[in-house]
């Protein structure tokens, strides 16, 4: 599966936006950040919503994968990127981000696990878990969470608090987002924060979500301005 190009309703807008590139989470398809996309591409930025084969590899494997696409937009941008990634999305993100250090101008993740997820846990107890989720599965546990690197670029993380999903209800902490405890979403290196009231499998579409991720990009444009 190569990544897949941008949909309709993206196309790069006049001005001084940055260049972004959303990621989306373990299952999903581009389709799923789609409607994030158009909005951010309103907002004057140019938008860059890629696919890869997040049930198939682990998450440095997932980052190999997309790393000669997002080498091909930061050169035709000619400056640094902003890398938005949703759940798994954004740790594949964080672990591109770290290992260029030139890529990313700013990080924002959105429901992302970033010290593991306790629903990661349960699932990989089960076999039928293991074979739905496959290898980036072990990537989201809770002992797995210092092992992917943490970039020197901004960061901002999105934490839902609203859990529709029952399956894992009694397995995380509270408040989360279905899968995703506001603990575990935090990275505590001074970050931007921002909770709002969304379920994890949306979250990238609650308005509290954009107009966060927005914001970020607003503080962030200066520093992709300096790149080259």
């Amino acid at each position: 599966m190569s990544p897949s190009a941008k949909p309709p309703g993206t196309e790069p807008a006049a001005g001084p936006g940055l260049d972004v590139v959303l990621l989306h989470g373990l299952g999903r398809t581009p389709r799923s950040m789609a409607g994030l996309a158009r909005r951010i591409a309103a907002a004057g930025h140019r938008v860059e919503n890629l696919g890869y084969p997040s049930r198939r590899l682990g998450i440095a494997a997932c980052a190999a994968h997309l790393r000669p696409a997002l080498s091909a937009i930061r050169h035709r941008a000619g400056s640094p990127l902003v890398l938005v990634g949703h759940s798994m999305g954004g740790l594949v993100a964080r672990h591109l981000a770290a290992a260029d250090p030139g890529l990313a101008a700013g990080l924002v993740m959105l429901g992302t696990p970033n010290r593991g997820s306790e629903a990661a846990d349960r699932a990989s107890e089960f076999r039928l878990g293991r074979a739905l989720f496959g290898p980036a599965l072990r990537d989201l546990r809770t002992d797995a969470a210092g092992t992917i690197p943490v970039p020197s670029c901004p960061m901002a993380v999105v934490a839902g608090t609203r859990a529709l999903l029952p399956f894992f209800r009694d397995r995380i902490p509270t408040p989360h987002d279905g899968l995703v405890s506001l603990e575990r979403a935090r990275l505590g290196v001074g970050e931007r924060w921002c909770a709002v009231p969304g379920h994890h499998t949306l979250l990238m579409d609650h308005p509290g979500t954009t107009a966060a991720v927005l914001d970020a990009l607003s503080a962030w444009i200066p520093a992709a301005g300096r790149g080259g």
